[in-house]
């Protein structure tokens, strides 16, 4: 039985597209959500061109990005990080950009409706201390630092449920906001902060990619545990966890699948079709390393007590044996894929056969299945809804004569 095999790529890809569109776009200097750009109404249709055609050429490269997000993060280094990062109240002049931050939710509110929100970047129209203006906090003096009083309004526009007509605001930088951040260093940490948290999505997703895979059912080989239209969840095989009995297991084609479909004339003229590329298949585990398993009238029998007192006259023989049915075409094979003696699987060897024996072709046919093509273990069916749960277990059962 084929299957289409849907890796998680999907997942991987959305991340990594994540990751490079948050750094090239704070790269370039974007504003955050509070951010509205809008071409004036009243623009007539050329001035609308020209602009257009102005924000296409003026337009950052991908280079022009990075060397901005090496400016950016050199300065932003300079000057901190997280709880690290420096506090400009003191240093602020008018004309600078500044954001300021609030970590306490109330204060955040009081903020807020004072036209102060965090997060936000401010320019500063003025500083002063009652009458007397200053350009920049270092020339305030020491004692008179924490009575600065300045006129602050938002870099650009915003939201209009945050709009204000009384910009710009009075804020005393020293006394109403614990951390004022330039521009700069905002921007370099929250690009650092998103590049982060996308990278941690994109290892996330590389993890589940490794270890998770989902499987399409086209056939009617693992009838009834698997229907066609099902779709499997695999979980990657790893050592030391190998696959058990009575597992049911994605593997590729092993090259004696395809040999001996090709050497059947009968089954190539009756619609046989070779592996194709990237082609798998599920089947369930019968027998594994060390045991000696055999066919007999198309069942797949497990002797488990052949070299258990072989010499003892009267001991009883135990057997495994799985009922899958006959082949629906058994002439397309050798006689001896219905019926042969048993034969001990080597190391890391699977002897493996379809839960519907009359559509399956198995290790009955191609023989032992060796570990190195399975690539997981099938443990639940996800789709359609009907049909989700965990997968059954054969009919595979043990019999002592």
């Amino acid at each position: 039985m084929g299957c289409q095999n849907y890796k998680s790529f999907e997942l991987v890809s959305f991340c990594i597209l994540l990751m490079a569109s948050s750094i090239e776009s704070f790269s370039h200097g974007n504003k955050n959500s509070f951010y509205l750009k809008r071409i004036p109404q009243h623009a007539t249709n050329r001035r609308r061109f020209n602009h257009l055609q102005m924000s296409i050429d003026s337009k950052p490269s991908v280079f022009d990005g990075m060397l901005s997000f090496r400016e950016k993060f050199s300065q932003a280094s300079s000057e901190g990080f997280g709880t690290k990062a420096k506090n400009v109240a003191k240093t602020m002049k008018v004309e600078d950009v500044v954001v300021p931050l609030c970590g306490n939710l109330e204060m955040r509110q009081v903020l807020a409706n004072r036209g102060i929100y965090p997060g936000v970047e401010y320019e500063i129209c003025s500083l002063k201390v009652k009458d007397v203006k200053f350009q920049s906090m270092s020339e305030v003096p020491d004692e008179l630092k924490n009575d600065v009083e300045a006129m602050v309004k938002p870099a650009y526009k915003l939201r209009d449920y945050l709009e204000r007509s009384d910009w710009p605001v009075p804020v005393k930088p020293l006394q109403d906001v614990p951390l004022w951040l330039s521009k700069t260093t905002y921007e370099a940490g929250t690009m650092l902060g998103t590049a982060m948290l996308s990278f941690s999505y994109l290892t996330m997703a590389a993890i589940i990619a490794f270890f998770v895979r989902f499987a399409y059912v086209p056939s009617a080989s693992m009838t009834p545990t698997l229907n066609p239209g099902d779709v499997v969840l695999v979980t990657r095989t790893i050592w030391p966890f190998k696959p058990k009995v009575g597992d049911v297991i994605l593997f590729d084609p092993p090259p004696n699948l395809s040999a001996v479909v090709s050497n059947s004339q009968f089954a190539l003229e009756n619609g046989a079709q070779l592996p194709s590329k990237g082609q798998q298949f599920l089947k369930r585990v019968v027998a594994r390393e060390g045991e000696y398993v055999g066919v007999k009238n198309s069942e797949p029998i497990v002797d488990l007590t052949i070299d258990v007192d072989k010499d003892k006259e009267g001991a009883s023989k135990k057997y495994r044996a799985n009922i899958v049915g006959p082949y629906a075409q058994p002439s397309a094979f050798p006689d001896s894929s219905w019926n042969r003696p048993p034969e001990k699987l080597a190391k890391n060897q699977y002897f493996v056969t379809g839960d519907n024996g009359y559509r399956s072709v198995d290790s009955r046919v191609w023989g032992p299945l060796e570990g190195k093509y399975v690539l997981g273990s099938a443990k639940l069916i996800i789709w359609p809804i009907q049909h989700v749960g965990p997968i059954k277990s054969g009919q595979i059962f043990e019999i002592e004569k």
